[in-house]
């Protein structure tokens, strides 16, 4: 395993949508990545990442749905490939979001109370179930990442703005 570079927006990556594993890629080489994207969300440490947050452009995710940010907590970690809702419910709840490709920066938004999701576990096999509150805030966070969807499009205009113009003035600073 490996700890992998987080990317930060602006960084393209971020912003394309990620492609569909194919069969041939569920293999020990997937099981290797999805370890070293765990052991990277873990050290960051954070509580989801997707793959394109370390420059990968497929549909792959990992969890802790307990919110732990420590590997002791296995039992709530979670690898989704190729997930997919299935079903949302009417009911939101508003919650305070980070990421970890958007350093020093937070927001509240609005998520579905309750998701059905459908995805493959590394070994190629189906899976389903039902996740709210705080997992459901999770899977959505990362799942929006494979659409190429980052908080800083959830916020305004002028709130992106500002965050992007000190990200880039921090950076002139440290160059």
């Amino acid at each position: 395993m490996a700890i992998l570079p987080i990317l930060e927006v602006p960084h393209r990556v971020l912003s394309t949508r990620a492609r569909d594993l194919t069969a041939d890629e569920f293999n020990p080489d997937l099981e290797q990545f999805v370890s070293s994207m765990a052991e990277t969300m873990y050290a960051a440490p954070g509580v989801g990442l997707a793959a394109p947050q370390v420059g990968d452009g497929r549909r792959i995710l990992v969890a802790n749905l307990k919110g732990d940010v420590d590997e002791d907590s296995a039992d709530e970690f979670i690898a989704m490939i190729n997930p997919v809702i299935l079903e949302r419910s009417k009911k939101t709840i508003r919650w305070d979001e980070s990421c970890l490709s958007i350093p020093d920066y937070e927001l509240t938004v609005e998520r579905n109370h309750r998701i059905h999701v459908r995805w493959n576990d590394v070994n190629g096999d189906t899976q389903d179930g039902w996740f709210e509150e705080f997992p459901a805030v999770v899977v959505q966070h990362e799942m929006d990442h494979l659409d190429g969807v980052t908080l800083l499009d959830h916020s305004s205009r002028l709130k992106r703005s500002r965050y992007l113009a000190r990200r880039k003035k921090a950076r002139r600073v440290r160059d």
